[in-house]
């Protein structure tokens, strides 16, 4: 039975990181959920069976990464909020809704996904396993890939960025029986080669598992990828729904001239060789043994949160007194940041500025 998808991609809006009042900040988090709340209205008319939204949906990311102090105050909340407003949205379309952010349970604070039924209610929810030393500041990781089985989509997968990069992550959704992936995402599936080779990671993804893809990023560049690679839709620009008629249970014909599948699953799955694969799993492969670790975890993922916040603005001010003239303060300046943010762009970008004005 066909079943009609969108990925939803807002505008970029993000809570400012230099509130440091909870009110205020669940205020921010009100008016972004009034814009969410309006596409998903959109997508409900246009008869979506479900929907994905990006990764951080609240536009938390930059303001928890500076605010420790504040979770508590406003996490709990926020993710409240945002499930029954658009928990209720779900219900009124008889839609699934995707959607993401940071969540404090069990005392831990856990990137996570969420999905709510066609009644609105919650049907489970994915916390982030695969993080960069850069997001792992005051995150814990989840340990599972859990499928969620519905009537009408099959069984639902929830991967959230990073996810992406590793292989295995899919995999074991498709092993655990998803037929259809929603991925929140703020990135790629690959560490480089640009947009062209980002592009054919996820539709690599989808075609090695033979799953529908559905890929929510903030801003452009949603996907909506068949079980054989194809893309179906491809996202335009902000504030913008990109919608696709699948149907869950089709789409994975293949075989050779020897053996045809009505579902490649049926045969790529019992194809395994899992005893082969013990490297998988292994904490330290012996490729660790000789490849160089020239960053120290901690260190990366205290610069991260800074790069985003505190450090990208006292970029700004150096190239400010650059513009402005004031060449020595401005090389005093970006030497100093440099030091402070090695190895970030500020520091690749700041060099550059450095060598100019020399």
């Amino acid at each position: 039975m066909s079943q009609r998808i969108g990925c939803i991609q807002p505008a970029r809006r993000l809570v400012d990181f230099r509130i440091d009042d909870s009110s205020a900040v669940l205020a921010c988090v009100d008016q972004h959920l009034d814009a969410i709340s309006t596409l998903i209205e959109q997508a409900g008319k246009d008869g979506c069976d479900a929907v994905v939204l990006p990764e951080d949906t609240l536009g938390l990311e930059h303001w928890s990464g500076v605010n420790e102090a504040l979770w508590a105050a406003v996490l709990p909340i926020a993710v409240e909020r945002m499930n029954e407003c658009l928990g209720a949205l779900s219900a009124r379309h008889a839609m699934y809704v995707v959607c993401c952010s940071d969540a404090l349970e069990d005392g831990h604070r856990y990137n996570t996904a969420f999905l709510l039924g066609r009644d609105g209610q919650p049907v489970g929810r994915y916390r982030k396993v695969n993080m960069p030393y850069s997001e792992r500041g005051g995150r814990a990781q989840g340990d599972a890939y859990p499928v969620f089985e519905t009537p009408d989509l099959g069984g639902i997968g929830l991967l959230i960025c990073y996810d992406m990069v590793f292989p295995e992550a899919i995999r074991c959704l498709a092993l655990n029986g998803a037929d259809i992936v929603f991925v929140p995402t703020l990135g790629g599936a690959c560490m480089g080669g640009g947009a062209d080779m980002n592009r054919a990671a996820f539709r690599t993804r989808a075609v090695d598992n033979w799953v529908y893809l559905a890929v929510a990023q903030r801003g452009g560049g949603s996907l909506i990828i068949a079980p054989d690679g194809g893309v179906l839709q491809e996202g335009g620009g902000p504030d913008e729904i990109i919608i696709a008629d699948i149907d869950p249970r089709d789409g994975r014909q293949g075989g050779n001239a020897f053996d045809w599948q009505q579902d490649m699953r049926a045969r790529l799955f019992r194809e395994r060789v899992p005893h082969s694969y013990a490297a998988l799993t292994m904490d330290q492969p012996p490729a660790l043994r000789k490849l160089p670790n020239d960053d120290v975890p901690e260190e990366i993922t205290r610069r991260c949160s800074r790069v985003l916040t505190v450090g990208e603005e006292a970029f700004r001010a150096a190239d400010a007194l650059r513009q402005s003239g004031q060449n020595d303060r401005a090389k005093r300046a970006f030497e100093q940041l440099c030091e402070e943010y090695k190895g970030s762009w500020i520091e690749r970008v700041g060099r550059e500025r450095i060598a100019q004005l020399a």
